[in-house]
């Protein structure tokens, strides 16, 4: 195959030299048989990516070899969220889709046979890292103000609710929590003894294992065993964590100078592990004695977990983290804040009014919410709204219930419950897969990002709001 892209380079002061690619002749007839109207290209000339490019610019340095282009990953994670997929399906599908290649501006090196080799999934993920929720926000920014001025938006109508996004973790339990911790120290201390630090510690595994077998088993006296397993779990745990001393104090001498520090990570690590631990024997003890504790740890690779009631039948409850959701009349989502805490929905009004003025420059004119948000001393912030239909709990039903306005905005407000279906069937907001309550912001805020840029592309291609 004969390659018809001029390459070039260039080199600036802090910066390697990078190819920079013209447009080809193969890449101009290509474009030629692209649909014009597809959603994708509607929504790449919609999208003011200069505008993002010169927002996350701050977070990329001039030295080093040169980062992938901006615009490349800000499209490549729009279309891992708006179609639900991995970051392996994504890159495997952009090698394959011509769509793909144009929304994310890869025209001038269609030809190029280095850029698809460079570009993995881990690629993507390093991008997230980089970014942050600070970064995705940004973007947000962006496509929200383009919304608003194209008046697609409409600020005067504010809809919000809340829901519940679930973190992939396994079903909490005393037993395997007991377990989990005991063997994830067992593992770090083995990994310093390798480096010749500490002394070795009993890892209690096949005692362990037997344990968790007898909770497993059928039988009238189950919940005997469960109760005898968990206090052999815990004696097992608590031998683990008496050696955890002597590991931290050994190898100040014997360390080399070039694994110092590789064995000061592992024993920061293994700190928060011993911390953990102690926390999880602690809420067993208190479990198994009637005691109710508040701030449980339900997961020990993801701690700030939480566990959501919210009412379903066959999920009594949901262990990740709270989200409230802010859309306007024409179903885009204008707003998000997300809660490490099962807070109520009262106390999440505020910030949402607050985040729904600094992104529309305006206070809304109506607000509509279910009887989750009533009370009965609104804040300086509602009592300013004219327009509020929020139910009162209780049987005494609302003054205003039969107005037309109250029952306007209540039906309006029942718009978002399919909106956030769509968001969680759709878009990976069912459950959130990043690392930490960051990536639990990032996973909304990438949602969010999917089905206002889907809805955008689709109402600009008819041609209305």
């Amino acid at each position: 195959m004969v390659v018809l892209t001029n390459k070039t380079l260039i080199r600036s002061r802090f910066m390697a030299y990078a190819p920079v690619y013209q447009m080809s002749l193969i890449s101009g007839l290509l474009e030629s048989r692209l649909d014009p109207s597809h959603e994708l290209l509607v929504l790449a000339e919609k999208i003011d990516w200069d505008t993002i490019e010169t927002s996350l610019k701050p977070f990329y340095k001039l030295r080093g070899r040169r980062a992938k282009n901006i615009r490349l990953m800000v499209g490549l994670n729009l279309l891992k969220h708006r179609f639900d997929l991995s970051d392996e399906d994504v890159v495997q599908n952009l090698s394959e889709n011509l769509y793909w290649m144009a929304f994310c501006g890869l025209d001038g090196e269609l030809t190029s046979s280095s850029w698809t080799k460079a570009l993995d999934a881990s690629t993507m993920t390093n991008f997230r890292k980089r970014i942050g929720a600070k970064g995705v926000a940004l973007i947000e920014d962006v496509i929200r103000n383009q919304l608003i001025a194209e008046k697609r938006i409409s600020p005067k109508v504010h809809l919000v609710d809340t829901t519940a996004m679930e973190k992939n973790v396994a079903y909490p339990t005393d037993a395997n929590l007991l377990d989990h911790g005991r063997r994830l120290i067992v593992k770090t201390v083995g990994q310093l003894n390798e480096l010749g630090v500490g002394t070795k510690v009993r890892s209690f595994a096949r005692k362990g294992k037997k344990a968790i077998l007898n909770l497993m088993k059928l039988g009238k006296d189950r919940q005997e065993r469960i109760e005898k397993g968990n206090k052999e779990l815990i004696g097992y745990a608590k031998q683990v964590l008496t050696k955890i001393p002597d590991v931290l104090k050994g190898g100040k001498r014997s360390v080399d100078e070039k694994l110092k520090k590789k064995v000061d990570a592992l024993k920061a690590k293994l700190k928060v592990q011993r911390a953990l631990l102690n926390r999880v024997i602690a809420q067993t003890e208190a479990r198994l004695e009637g005691i109710h504790l508040k701030g449980k740890v339900l997961s020990l690779h993801e701690p700030h977990v939480v566990a959501i009631a919210k009412g379903k039948r066959g999920r009594p409850n949901e262990y990740g983290c709270k989200v409230s959701i802010s859309i306007d009349r024409n179903g885009y989502v204008v707003g998000h804040q997300e809660y490490d805490e099962n807070a109520a929905d009262l106390k999440t009004l505020e910030p949402a009014l607050e985040h729904w003025e600094e992104a529309c420059g305006t206070p809304a004119e109506e607000l509509g919410a279910d009887r989750g948000y009533h009370t009965s001393e609104p804040s300086e912030k509602v009592k300013r709204i004219p327009k509020v239909a929020i139910p009162t709990k209780g049987k005494k039903p609302h003054p205003d219930k039969k107005k037309p306005y109250f029952r306007r905005l209540q039906r309006r407000r029942a718009g978002i419950e399919p909106v956030i279906g769509h968001l969680k069937s759709d878009h990976r907001m069912d459950c959130s897969r990043y690392k930490g309550f960051e990536g639990d912001k990032l996973n909304v805020t990438w949602a969010v990002l999917a089905w206002n840029t889907k809805k955008w592309a689709r109402n600009a291609r008819k041609g209305g709001k």
